[in-house]
This record gives C-alpha cells, structure tokens and sequence, in this order.
C-alpha cells in the first residue's frame, strides 16, 4: 500500500514525506490496519484509524482517542484514504469524498463504487 501511494501523484513529497497530509484507514485490523496506520504517521501523516466501535488518531508516535470525530468527518479531511473492511455489506459513502482525494482499497470486497468515485471532480 505504502509502494502505491509513493507512485500516487500528490500524496508523498519529494522529500519521502506525507508531512501535512491527512490519511484516514478504514479497519483497524492487526494484520494491515494498525499497522499501516503506524507505518504512515511514522511518514508524518495524521492518520485516522477507523474500527467498529472507536475512531484513533496516530500522529507523531502516539496514539490518541478521537471520541467527537465520526468516520464521515475523517473521510471529509482526508486527501488518502484506505479501506479494508471484510465484508460485502460494506460501503464507503461516496458523497463523503473529497476531490482529488487518493482512494484505495486493499480489501478482497469492492468497499468502494469505483463508477461513483471516477464521477467526483
């Protein structure tokens, strides 16, 4: 994922840096999630991790609690944004995206409606 976003235009600076950017991760699981969370803020992203039940904010090695944010107010300041939920009932609302925001989903269900998003400007 990190590979992909390096080759992505606007999400990585020269400098190998995500200093300033905004990445929300959908699924903050042990294998790809909370992981990649980590390896992104370590890059200098604030990176949103989004699970069932809790919303986190990994910024500058630390992990902290985001009890007022909701999956749709990260998505909104997000300019990446990663999904990987499990399951076929799930959807990212496409109205929720940004322009020019960085969609990828490393999920094996299509967790996003690829027509809808190529419709945002």
């Amino acid at each position: 994922c990190v590979k992909i976003l390096e080759q992505c235009p606007n999400t990585y600076s020269q400098k190998g840096s995500l200093k300033d950017k905004v990445v929300t991760v959908i699924n903050r699981s042990e294998i790809v999630g909370r992981p990649l969370a980590a390896m992104l803020a370590n890059d200098g992203a604030d990176v949103y991790s989004i699970d069932i039940n809790s919303i986190y904010l990994f910024r500058g090695g630390r992990l902290l609690p985001c009890p007022d944010e909701t999956p749709e107010s990260c998505v909104r300041k997000s300019t990446i944004v990663i999904t990987g939920v499990p399951t076929k009932a799930y959807r990212l609302p496409t109205e929720w995206i940004q322009p020019n925001t960085t969609i990828i989903n490393v999920s094996s269900y299509k967790n996003v409606d690829e027509d809808a998003i190529l419709q945002i400007p």
